[in-house]
């Protein structure tokens, strides 16, 4: 498939995995809406056989390890992204995440095809080494200089990191509502037949790692329950037990047996969930583009409480739709989710209601989906 049907033209998507492609699936629809033909790339996973059949998009699977460092992979997937962009020669490319941010923009530069990148936050690279670090910094200067990309970002203090280090050009750089929310899929969902619970419910919703501040919701709790033992902790997201930059086994099982906390791992579908909760809690000083756990949660009108750190504080306004507190302490953690068991059944309400404003207003989908597509019809205009 070198050109869509049709004489269409056709734009190639890629993201670190298929579920990052799937979750797309709006934006995808769009482009098609929009006279595109699509083919997407990604490290497979059980989201690749959904995109085909449930989306009807062809798939092609990258050979990519998102938080690898191994230079002999991410030269093959380079070479990858050059061998597929010169032999669909797309008239443009789409790239989420940082090494197909890299690594396909680099090969699409190369190619003279336009591109649009995304950056979903600074991630693991902010953790790594000074070394590896400004090996990426590198990369990343070499793919964005070309004339030919663009660049989203998902707050101004990414866009400002990049810009003000000359990586990119501002002119180049546009800013996203983060990934945005399905406003319609992730609403309010209150029974009024439910007899209202006698203590709150916080959830943790995200990948088990300790700078996401996994350890400082588990203490958090703990502190909370000496006062309010009723209160209920739950937790899902990943978990990858044999890997440091996540929290210890010894120490979540401790906090499972003692229940703590409750622990539920992975879950498809997460609005269930969140729908039983009061309050969303992430802690994160992860340097995230906007988490969209916060977004889901925020256009279900849950209040929030997160740690005020790049990208995480986002969605929040302290004391309108939730509480910032400093990223790491746990203390403060704790007061805060204090403070929000203390308030009246109609102020929790309120903040619900104010972060189902927020997420309608600031942070819906359609506004990221108005901007692919805006500059995606500059990118065909620019090209005849």
């Amino acid at each position: 498939m070198k050109k869509g049907a049709e004489n269409k033209p056709l734009v190639m998507l890629s993201a670190n995995t298929a579920w990052n492609v799937h979750s797309r699936s709006r934006l995808l629809a769009a482009i098609r809406e929009a006279g595109w033909d699509v083919i997407t790339l990604a490290a497979d996973d059980e989201y690749s056989t959904r995109i085909t059949g449930e989306l009807g998009i062809p798939f092609i699977p990258l050979p990519m390890k998102g938080d690898g460092t191994n230079l002999r992979e991410d030269a093959a997937l380079f070479l990858r992204f050059l061998g597929l962009y010169r032999s669909h020669r797309p008239q443009c490319a789409i790239h989420l995440n940082n090494k197909p941010n890299i690594y396909g923009t680099l090969a699409a530069s190369l190619l003279g095809i336009p591109s649009i990148s995304n950056v979903t936050g600074l991630g693991i690279v902010a953790e790594k080494s000074a070394l590896v670090k400004a090996a990426v910094y590198s990369l990343y200067r070499l793919a964005f200089g070309s004339k030919r990309s663009f660049v989203f970002f998902q707050n101004a203090d990414d866009r400002s990191f990049f810009v003000d280090r000359k990586i990119v050009r501002p002119g180049r750089t546009g800013l996203l509502p983060g990934s945005g929310v399905d406003v319609s899929r992730f609403s309010p969902a209150v029974d009024s037949t439910k007899p209202a619970r006698g203590h709150c419910r916080f959830l943790f919703s995200g990948r088990l790692l300790i700078s996401k501040g996994i350890l400082d919701f588990l203490e958090a709790a703990k502190r909370v329950k000496t006062l309010y033992p009723a209160t209920e902790f739950t937790i899902i997201g990943e978990h990858d037990t044999g890997n440091p930059i996540y929290a210890p086994e010894p120490v979540l099982a401790e906090a499972i047996t003692r229940r703590i906390v409750d622990y539920k791992g992975m879950v498809a579908d997460v609005r269930p969930i969140v729908g039983e909760s009061d309050c969303v809690v992430l802690p994160s000083r992860y340097r995230e583009g906007v988490p969209r756990a916060l977004l889901e949660a925020a256009a279900m009108g849950k209040p929030l409480i997160v740690a005020d750190s790049i990208g995480t504080r986002e969605p929040v306004e302290h004391g309108h739709n939730g509480y910032l507190v400093s990223p790491g302490d746990a203390e403060g953690l704790a007061e805060a989710m204090l403070r929000f068991i203390g308030l009246t059944h109609e102020e929790k309400m309120s903040m619900g209601t104010n972060s189902r404003r927020i997420a309608v207003e600031r942070f819906s989908d359609s506004s990221v989906i108005d901007r692919y597509i805006a500059r995606l019809a500059q990118t065909t205009s620019t090209r005849k």
